[in-house]
């Protein structure tokens, strides 16, 4: 409880990206309290210029100079291979200073932890966390931060900040991900470049067409544009109070892709909400935090529109920036009329030399760079609303064009201005105190926020003969401070009347102190000790490894078929199925699972001896959470237990809530990357865990040591999951819960530029699913995948029929049969495949088993 009252004691933080050392300091000058950054490595902005070690050294002293934390990304999933380079690194930023690092790799996690506890984690929004079971699992996990999932409301954001001691961090301006981040697969699939892995190609901000399974362009006559997966920019910078209010501690701002003007230029603007939220509680006034020219200004220097995101509620279609996936601007004007060279734009905002504008014409856009101006045939320095001035011009604009600036170029000048080198202005109020007497050393005590010096002059004071020390004197002396981060606020001075000291002597003191104050205080784990840990958790590992090896005897290597309806799970059993996975998303486009047909389902199974699996959905709300800890509750006083695939870390919080003890395994959803993740599920007792499916062949070997390792290796690749549904958003009204839900219909399918069909399924709760357009299909790999060790095989078939359940499974089992060491004859795949080739007209994919994503 009294780190609940402490936590809700916190100022709020403002966090801001730098992508490159002018990025950083643009945002220290501009106010910011935290900066996150990404190394050369292990970052999840692969492309920024993000920091080498010494340009991190740098940058870490610079802001902790201005009382500013530096936290920094390792928030990609990282292979096995890697961490040696990952040790040595962590190390180098315990050693620098850095303040927090930011996660997303839960084996990474368990491995801080053991090795450097003193290294601060904060949980990524990579990690897929949205609701309170999740972050009480991130707690157990030494975790201090979390930046929530940008999917949660303010609602849940309050009921999560209630039940826990962690700061929470959410994202409030920038660009927003139309995925569940830590979720996306889609330019994984499609190019082979990660979101998980910090090279997304961004496939969402591409166009699509919306059309059915008769190949109709559904949005044809909308004319709402192409961008069907492009959102806005997220903006709350007028949604700051409640936020603080709801218990969130550090406002996140994306954008280390962005240029060093941007963030200057959005920090500068929350840095004044966030001071004017202290104001107006001192007043008691209610007013808005960011004057309508300061709104301007947000707008000018970046955005796709804005929008508040799920903030409020799910805003369908108003999340959405169809018509572009770029900068669009801010409105300039239109055009009055174009002759002989020079263009007239009738004026609704200001503008000046060097602007950036563009031209929406019938024909596309068309952007040029102002020269000069000229208004009434004069030739001036600036236009201003209302005018109509002329400006030179070549190309083709009609009259009544719209006219959009896209750069402001003195916005861009401000900005630079607040963090040109040489000109730095944060620095510390420091309070310095002058004592002595005649015939002694005089006493400098410096006092900065957090700590308090004391040097002495090198020479005593002696009574002056001609020019006394004064304090206006001894003020100017001592206040010259320079390029350090300080100045001097006040000085007490309590000397004897008629005293000197040499000039010499006072800048010595000051120059002393000053570099005892810029010492490192804290505490570093000397190299050695931090060896010795390494050395103590490696030696843990290979004994986890090595005894878990004996216990791969005792599991059966066995096919397991994923199933989402009774209908399907049928028809698997009637295939030979041993092990079925029942549950999931429940589709509208199908009827799905009751609780008591679960029941009945593992009633059935046990008669039949095949091992059945509750699998449950990759997402869930803080709502739809309590509902599944009913059914689960339910489940608990069956007569025997049914075993349960968790999808995520909050399920499995819920799980050991009601019984510690509960059967579980563990879907591909939680992203196993690496032996340290698969260590982790299986310490706490994860019987069976489903591999990562953007891992190598020569990854899954490696892995394949281990018992229980589960690998897809047949039917849909699920590219995203999202709140926001392209169908319910643009055919069914969608927002909040209204939906005409016209996904029940018929077959939805989003076509890409390359006229591929992605198939769409919406499930019960409205979210969008993506799926692959081609079905993996490793059959003919399967003799190698049983040689690596592999435990068991999953064929995901949860959106096909029945008949295509019932064939995979009958092929898919006589091959794995037939590939048993004891069994004798050869196995060829050349059949299998022309018959699956005839029930999956669409094609097929080797997925990442080939090409992986390193």
């Amino acid at each position: 409880m009294d780190k609940l009252k402490r936590k809700k004691a916190l100022p709020l933080e403002l966090l801001a990206p730098a992508g490159s050392y002018e990025a950083f300091k643009a945002a220290v000058e501009n106010g910011t309290d935290a900066v996150y950054l990404g190394g050369k490595s292990f970052s999840a902005r692969a492309s920024a210029a993000n920091f080498d070690l010494e340009e991190l050294q740098k940058a870490v002293r610079y802001a902790h100079e201005r009382q500013v934390k530096v936290y920094v990304t390792v928030n990609i999933l990282i292979s096995d291979q890697e961490f040696s380079e990952l040790l040595n690194y962590l190390y180098d930023l315990h050693e620098i200073g850095v303040d927090a690092v930011i996660l997303q790799d839960i084996g990474v996690a368990e491995l801080i932890h053991r090795i450097i506890p003193e290294l601060e984690t904060h949980a990524s929004t990579q990690m897929t966390v949205n609701t309170s079971w999740g972050v009480r699992h991130l707690e157990s996990l030494g975790f201090s931060r979390v930046v929530l999932a940008r999917e949660t409301s303010a609602a849940e954001m309050k009921t999560i900040a209630e039940g826990t001691a962690l700061d929470l961090e959410v994202f409030v301006h920038g660009a927003l991900c139309i995925s569940y981040s830590g979720q996306c697969l889609m330019s994984s699939f499609i190019g082979g470049r990660s979101g998980n892995r910090g090279t997304c190609a961004q496939p969402c901000r591409m166009t699509y067409q919306l059309i059915n399974d008769k190949k109709q362009n559904l949005l044809a006559e909308q004319n709402i544009g192409d961008h069907l997966l492009s959102p806005r920019d997220l903006n709350l910078a007028e949604e700051l109070a409640e936020l603080k209010r709801v218990g969130i501690h550090s406002l996140k701002v994306e954008g280390r892709m962005k240029r060093p003007e941007y963030v200057a230029t959005v920090i500068r603007l929350y840095r004044q909400a966030i001071d004017r939220i202290e104001d107006q509680q001192e007043s008691n006034a209610v007013a808005p935090l960011l004057t309508p020219a300061e709104h301007q200004e947000l707008l000018q220097v970046f955005n796709r529109d804005f929008t508040n995101g799920y903030f409020r509620e799910n805003l369908g279609a108003e999340l959405m920036s169809y018509s572009r996936p770029n900068n669009r601007g801010t409105r300039l004007g239109r055009v009055a009329r174009s002759e002989r060279g020079r263009l007239s734009i009738k004026l609704e905002g200001s503008l000046h030399p060097g602007d950036g504008i563009e031209f929406w014409t019938g024909r596309g856009r068309e952007g040029v760079t102002v020269g000069l101006i000229w208004g009434n045939g004069i030739e001036t320095t600036e236009g201003l609303p209302g005018e109509t001035v002329e400006i030179e011009f070549s190309g083709i604009a009609q009259q009544g064009d719209r006219v959009f600036k896209t750069n402001d170029a003195l916005l861009m000048e401000r900005a630079r201005h607040s963090f040109q080198e040489g000109r730095e202005q944060r620095k510390n109020p420091l309070t310095m105190r002058l004592s002595g007497h005649a015939g002694e050393k005089l006493c400098l005590e410096v006092m900065g926020s957090q700590r308090k010096v004391t040097v002495h002059s090198a020479s005593p004071a002696q009574m002056a003969m001609k020019r006394p020390l004064t304090f206006d004197y001894a003020f100017q002396q001592l206040s010259r401070l320079g390029t350090t981060p300080f100045w001097l606020d006040k000085l007490e001075m309590e000397t004897d009347e008629g005293i000197m000291l040499p000039v010499s002597d006072l800048n010595e003191m000051r120059r002393l102190a000053i570099e005892e104050l810029l010492k490192q205080t804290r505490q570093i784990v000397d190299r050695q000790t931090y060896r010795q840990r390494v050395e103590r958790w490696k030696e843990g590992q290979a004994f986890e490894r090595n005894s878990s090896i004996g216990l791969k005897k005792d599991i059966l290597p066995q096919v397991s078929v994923a199933v989402s309806d009774p209908l399907t799970l049928q028809a698997a059993l009637k295939a030979g199925g041993k092990r079925v996975l029942i549950g999931g998303e429940h589709w509208r486009s199908r009827r799905s699972f009751s609780l008591e047909e679960i029941r009945g389902s593992f009633l059935d199974c046990r008669k039949q001896k095949v091992d059945c699996v509750w699998r449950l959905p990759r997402v869930l709300n803080e709502a739809q959470s309590e509902s599944l800890l009913i059914d689960l509750k339910k489940a608990a006083e069956w007569e025997v237990k049914p075993k349960i695939m968790v999808s995520n870390l909050g399920e499995l919080e819920m799980l050991k809530s009601i019984d510690r003890e509960w059967p579980f395994e563990v879907d591909y959803s939680l992203n196993v990357f690496n032996e340290g993740s698969l260590a982790y599920f299986r310490k706490l007792g994860a019987q069976r865990i489903t591999l990562s499916p953007e891992l190598h062949h020569e990854q899954l070997a490696y892995l394949a040591k281990w018992p229980g390792t589960e690998v897809i290796v047949f039917g849909d690749l699920e590219m995203m999951v999202s709140e926001y549904c392209p169908v319910g958003a643009t055919l069914g009204g969608k927002k909040g819960e209204r939906c005409a839900r016209n996904c029940t219909k018929e077959s939805h399918f989003l076509r890409d530029r390359m006229k591929y069909d992605f198939p769409v399924e919406t499930d019960q709760e409205c979210r969008m699913h993506l799926f692959n357009v081609k079905i993996l299909n490793l059959y003919e790999e399967l003799a190698q995948i049983r040689r690596m060790g592999v435990s068991t095989v999953r064929l995901q078939l949860t959106r096909q029929t029945p008949a295509q359940v019932q064939q995979s499974v009958s092929l898919f089992n006589e091959a794995w049969d037939m590939l048993q060491v004891a069994k004798k004859g050869k196995w060829t795949s050349n059949d299998g495949m022309a018959e699956l080739s005839s029930i999956f007209p669409e094609g097929f994919t080797k997925g990442h088993f080939f090409r992986g994503v390193l």
